[in-house]
């Protein structure tokens, strides 16, 4: 199966749990080095869909039609390289960890679809192996947060690979955004039948089904905004769910004692506002998750009535988590907590046995087909992975919260900030042998936390202090490494 050299060519680049995703996506069809026929490839990503607070609650077609009839990976299992974005985005694009492809955050400064990054990058992702191998290719929704910018070359840019290209400009955006339709710019309002843009993807991706050709396999990657701010629900659920709050366990309005100092800030216990505000925000994702939902059931409607449904693999998952509340955060991304860094993953298709849950990093085959989850190498279970992160911040203090000074980002609601330049950290996330999170953060402090999953899964204590120095000194070596590696060595750091 991973015979192919330009398998191994992608391959070659940092490996990370959220990035095994794409090897699946390139190798699932290869089931023998002489394939007569390959099968099709859908790939539905969301964005800051989480798993840990509930995130796929809403998802009940999604679940019974993917996950039932093939696997729903443990939300143990499945996690992002990096808690934002941009960074996490263009790690499933390329298979690259952050410090190798070198998108830091969401901003052109931080290589977001910068000029570098497409004539670095895009060159080698993936879609351009599928094309070569005869794949027809869509694209549909929110690429990266900088495309179509000035800066980024505007909509003029088409990434190489992709035969169809219906791609929104900018971050997540429900109405009166502008697509780049190949190469051509295409603005939109804010009619529901016309513009909403979970169903214009949809609704596109049904003409290409529609217009392919029968004598190639295709490949669509599909990207709603969903469940991103603005939480846009469409008309007919902007009712839903009108009784749900948030979840109130775990780390939901707990202080975050000894931890980084950003998590140390926010006030404890929330004010009764911000509250309001996260509840709020959690029924409102929910409500844009159920087009979501309406869109895998009418895609596998329309992939049965063609007669490809049995020979198209589908992979529902998300860039990153997300929080509400937890740590007394109102909402938010960027951390390195388990809420922010697992991601839901289901995946149905040929030769996957329906109903499965997966508990551990195992092959969905006989062979050995990378998915998001626990590292594999040689069938086995990669033991530990990296998680990055780079903060951002503003050089001047935010004029609503004067008092914070400068070096903050995102503080809103009640001031409560969620990032901050030196909220920049690296982690060695270990679930073999042990459920250990070990995180040093670049700051004055030299700061570091760790957590026993086992004993404290809501990552409520902060155990540096108390675990043995040698074991310490066992993750600051792995992490060193993790950050250092480029290519094969990031497959085979012990």
């Amino acid at each position: 199966l991973m015979a192919s050299s330009w398998v191994g060519q992608w391959r070659s680049s940092a490996w990370v749990v959220s990035t095994c995703l794409l090897v699946a996506l390139l190798t699932c069809t290869l089931r023998c080095s002489e394939c007569v026929t390959l099968s099709n490839i859908i790939l539905i990503l969301t964005d800051d869909q989480d798993v840990e607070m509930g995130g796929m609650t809403p998802m009940k077609k999604t679940k019974e039609l993917i996950g039932d009839a093939g696997v729903t990976f443990s939300n143990a299992v499945s996690f992002t390289a990096t808690p934002l974005c941009c960074p996490s985005r263009s790690s499933i694009i390329t298979g690259k960890y952050p410090h190798n492809h070198l998108v830091r955050n969401n901003s052109i400064s931080g290589n977001c679809s910068s000029t570098a990054w497409q004539k670095e990058a895009e060159p080698f992702a993936f879609p351009v192996y599928l094309n070569k191998m005869s794949y027809q290719t869509f694209y549909g929704g929110k690429y990266l947060n900088q495309y179509g910018s000035k800066d980024a070359g505007g909509v003029d840019h088409v990434p190489p690979g992709w035969d169809q290209w219906h791609a929104l400009v900018g971050n997540s955006k429900y109405y009166n955004y502008t697509l780049s339709v190949n190469g051509k710019e295409e603005k939109h309002g804010d009619n529901y039948e016309k513009d909403y843009l979970t169903d214009l993807v949809l609704n596109r991706s049904l003409h290409f089904l529609e217009e392919r050709s029968p004598n190639h396999p295709f490949f669509m990657m599909l990207c709603p905004p969903s469940p991103h701010s603005p939480w846009t629900a469409a008309p007919q659920y902007q009712q839903s769910f009108s009784d749900v709050k948030a979840p109130r366990n775990g780390s939901f309005n707990m202080p975050g004692k000894d931890k980084h100092w950003l998590l140390r800030q926010p006030a404890n216990p929330m004010p009764n506002s911000s509250i309001e505000y996260l509840d709020n925000a959690y029924r409102r994702r929910w409500q844009t998750l159920l087009s979501v939902d309406d869109m895998v059931e009418q895609l596998i409607k329309k992939l049965d009535s063609i007669k490809e449904l049995n020979n198209t693999y589908i992979f529902y998952t998300s860039d990153h988590g997300y929080h509400t509340g937890q740590f007394s955060l109102p909402i938010d991304k960027r951390q390195l907590y388990e809420f922010d860094i697992r991601i839901p993953l289901l995946v149905r298709g040929p030769g996957i046995k329906p109903k499965q849950t997966l508990q551990s990093s195992l092959c969905l085959f006989s062979s050995n087909i990378l998915m998001k989850a626990p590292w594999l190498r040689n069938g086995t279970e990669r033991p530990f992975f990296l998680v990055e992160y780079t903060g951002e911040g503003h050089s001047s203090e935010d004029p609503s919260c004067p008092k914070l000074g400068p070096g903050l980002a995102e503080c809103f609601p009640d001031c409560v900030c969620e990032d901050a330049f030196n909220n920049t950290y690296a982690c060695v996330r270990v679930l073999k042998d042990a459920n250990l999170q070990y995180c040093e953060f670049a700051d004055n402090e030299s700061f570091v936390e760790v957590y026993n999953l086992t004993s404290d899964p809501h990552e409520l204590e902060n155990i540096v202090k108390k675990v043995d120095p040698a074991l310490l000194q066992i993750m600051n070596q792995r992490l060193i490494k993790l950050q250092s590696c480029t290519g094969d060595s990031c497959r085979n750091i012990k």
